[in-house]
């Protein structure tokens, strides 16, 4: 066990200078697990990914194909119960509960997660992650809302089928966020809101509250000078260009960790996974807006706006041009 220091914190390693720490804050349906498994394959890097705290060392380690066409569902509620477990822990989890184990096991020069902790949860946490004496990095994952809920939306249409717990929990954000102006949205269009594809899609854009609870959670984080916060980087950028990449490494790393060529190849390389909605769509958020029917342009424009997070997307560089004002349509 790493001894402690005064004050809670935790002792220099005299054997060896310690391992930098860094946090990757997110959303789900942000790319996280691509980012958590290319990162873990460094060889100076361990990353852990999800609630579930696991180690991003496999290639698809949520993929539920084979289960379901063996209709295993004794190890798929046993996945699911895991997650959830991670999901009421990961408030009060801190960062040297799931870091220390990892420094007596190898060389690594860089530990962390990616969205085993979610940017609202980290203001309670706010002692710790100062007191350390581990040079901590966070960073905020983010994606363009509109890519965000469709990719949810698809997740959802699974996973209503086969958790409950989520089912019930997504259905009453939605009636609190605006049973009304969805009501008026499904007779409008002569939808049954509990329709799975409604009722997912519903449930995607409601979701976008918790976005809204990160960007004030990183208002809060500064208002507390908490130092080891590192600002924002997009999906977008991070998993299609290579610099970027090798930015962030330098961002999470401070230097300790060597983002060579043949690094980047092998990492841009890797296919994408988690593809969370099969339909074939367009890529690029004004078009797959386009693309989406009238319904569901109502209920993304009501959403982003409700929760007030137009102009803070705005402000991270996002084009939302193309979504009309949210009032016109509740």
């Amino acid at each position: 066990m790493m001894p402690k220091g005064p004050a809670g914190t935790i002792a220099p390693n005299t054997k060896c200078p310690a391992p930098n720490w860094f946090i990757v804050t997110s959303h789900g349906w942000s790319a996280s697990h691509w980012l958590a498994h290319n990162l873990n394959r460094h060889p100076k890097i361990v990353c852990l990914h999800s609630s579930a705290a696991l180690l991003a060392d496999q290639h698809e380690p949520y993929d539920l194909t084979e289960l379901l066409a063996r209709k295993d569902f004794t190890r798929i509620f046993a996945m699911l119960a895991r997650f959830r477990a991670g999901y009421d822990a990961r408030a009060i989890l801190r960062p040297a509960d799931l870091y220390l184990p990892f420094e007596a096991q190898g060389d690594a020069r860089l530990i962390g997660s990616v969205h085993t902790f979610r940017l609202r949860d980290l203001p309670g946490l706010a002692a710790d992650l100062t007191r350390l004496n581990r040079k901590l990095r966070i960073v905020n994952l983010i994606r363009h809302p509109v890519n965000l809920v469709n990719s949810g939306a698809g997740q959802f249409e699974l996973s209503f089928r086969l958790d409950l717990n989520e089912l019930h929990w997504i259905t009453r954000r939605i009636a609190d966020t605006g049973l009304a102006v969805f009501e008026r949205i499904a007779a409008r269009h002569g939808l049954y809101p509990g329709d799975l594809e409604v009722l997912s899609f519903f449930g995607a854009c409601v979701t976008l509250r918790g976005l809204a609870a990160d960007f004030a959670a990183r208002d809060t984080l500064l208002e507390q000078g908490v130092a080891a916060f590192a600002g924002s980087v997009r999906q977008e950028d991070v998993t299609r260009d290579p610099e970027t990449f090798r930015a962030l490494l330098d961002r999470l790393g401070g230097g300790v960790i060597d983002s060579s060529d043949a690094y980047l190849d092998s990492v841009f390389a890797d296919s994408k996974r988690n593809i969370h909605n099969a339909r074939p769509r367009p890529t690029e958020p004004a078009a797959l807006f386009a693309d989406w029917a009238p319904w569901q342009q109502e209920a993304f424009a009501f959403c982003l706006d409700i929760f007030g997070l137009r102009p803070l997307y705005q402000a991270e560089g996002y084009d939302l041009e193309m979504v009309p004002p949210g009032e016109n349509v509740a």
